[in-house]
């Protein structure tokens, strides 16, 4: 356990400060009001259930005070299995429905599940040297019971998405701060890893519910920074005044009690830190998948004791697509807004509240370099490249149709340049490929 995190750690129940019992990763943080489990460094500040496999954090914390430790990881990163009978042999999913023969399906189910767990054990925990992210995202959303296809596309490809390149844009104005940052809601780390370099030298904790991601975002996609498992729309496990900013990247629509939400990160960035909220979805647009969005206005009313910007994701990405940041001087007008689809906030002292410059480099191109994973390369075998633009499914098509207004079908260039592109040379040539975003800042191993 980190001592500099456990130094900023508060109990949710009592605000008190925790003491720490364990080693190697795994232990249990006591205060007054309750103990909690520490597994592969995170800590597990929350009550219920906990990971898909219908185990509670009283049970997780159960196995690691007994030493069963990759117990207690697997009940909290196993997904779901499929359902047992589509599990079984082919030969006994044909058998007929009559006497003599349940119990023989009954013992085939039984050991089909048991195979699919130790499948399951052994994908789960395989490393960042072992399989990609995408690998374990294929996994968990597409190859369980989880039966989240269009999930694993939104993650896989996150990193040339709309929404995320406007958010990039958001965390480019983050300068130089004097106090760590939050990432809250942080899923698998995507918009982490750009704050761990907007944070140097102050550290990153990024929180998430789920645990499953936050042992994927810790091992693939942003190793540096610290996380912590809690719910965000209750008391957070943090002393007030910890950080400089707090970071919430398309899911704040998602909380249950917005009110305490925002109350409890004015209280971590107090008077002087900077709130940044985006892709705030619009309820005048609500689907059946978005959560429970307010109007434009009702997202205002949260922070009107604050200085602020509601802002429009499009006109927000229309900027970033021409290199500039985000438009903070004035407010956005409320009539327009509540036209647009999605939306994001700021909330800080005045200097923050500016119209943003040309960025002095592209923020999807601050690390290593890669092929965008929506480019498909076809080899003709002369040293030219096709790089195709390929959609994962119609349904994505659909979903991020946008994305065709700057990413090019196809795009021809000579081998030469993707071998430059993997050493991590940027030549003229693969920095023409950043700016028509076909190649981005792509953790290693990922796909």
């Amino acid at each position: 356990m980190n001592d500099w995190l456990l130094d900023l750690l508060r109990c949710p129940s009592s605000g008190e400060r925790f003491s720490f019992v364990g080693k190697e990763g795994y232990g249990v943080l006591r205060s007054s009001a309750g103990r909690y489990p520490v597994v592969e460094g995170i800590p597990i500040l929350k009550r219920g259930l906990v990971g898909n496999m219908g185990r509670t954090v009283a049970d997780v914390l159960k196995l690691v005070e007994a030493g069963r430790r990759r117990e207690a990881l697997l009940a909290l990163i196993l997904p779901r299995p499929p359902a047992v009978p589509v599990l079984a042999p082919p030969w006994v999913q044909a058998l007929p429905e009559m006497r003599g023969l349940g119990r023989l399906k009954t013992l085939a189910h039984g050991h089909a599940l048991g195979r699919w767990r130790e499948h399951a054990a052994v994908s789960v925990l395989r490393t960042s040297a072992e399989a990609s992210a995408w690998a374990l995202l294929d996994f968990y959303f597409r190859g369980s019971g989880m039966g989240m296809p269009n999930a694993y596309d939104y993650f896989a490809y996150r990193f040339g998405l709309p929404d995320f390149l406007a958010a990039l844009g958001y965390a480019a104005i983050i300068e130089r701060p004097r106090r760590p940052l939050l990432d809250l809601a942080c899923g698998f780390g995507h918009i982490t890893r750009s704050l761990v370099r907007r944070a140097a030298p102050q550290p990153v904790v990024a929180a998430d519910r789920v645990f499953f991601t936050l042992h994927l975002a810790r091992s693939w996609v942003a190793p540096e920074a610290h996380y912590i498992c809690c719910d965000a729309d209750v008391a957070l496990p943090f002393a007030s005044e910890t950080f400089a900013v707090a970071f919430c990247a398309d899911a704040f629509h998602y909380f249950g009690d917005k009110a305490t939400a925002i109350s409890e990160l004015k209280r971590l960035i107090g008077a002087e830190g900077t709130l940044i909220m985006t892709r705030l979805r619009n309820a005048l647009f609500q689907g059946s998948d978005i959560g429970q969005p307010l109007m434009p206005e009702g997202y205002m009313d949260l922070v009107a004791d604050r200085p602020h910007r509601l802002a429009s994701d499009s006109a927000t990405l229309a900027r970033y697509l021409r290199k500039q940041g985000p438009a903070l001087a004035a407010q956005s007008d409320l009539e327009l807004l509540c036209q647009e689809k999605s939306l994001s906030l700021v909330v800080g002292a005045a200097p923050i509240l500016r119209d943003y410059d040309t960025f002095a480099q592209w923020p999807h191109a601050e690390g290593r370099l890669a092929l965008n994973p929506l480019y498909t390369a076809h080899h003709d075998g002369s040293g030219t490249v096709l790089l195709q633009r390929t959609f994962p499914s119609q349904s994505y098509e659909e979903s991020y149709a946008n994305v065709k207004s700057y990413l090019p079908s196809q795009v021809t260039v000579a081998e030469a340049v993707l071998e430059e592109l993997a050493r991590g040379e940027r030549s003229a040539a693969v920095e023409e490929l950043v700016e028509q975003f076909v190649a981005l800042d792509i953790p290693p191993r990922y796909c």
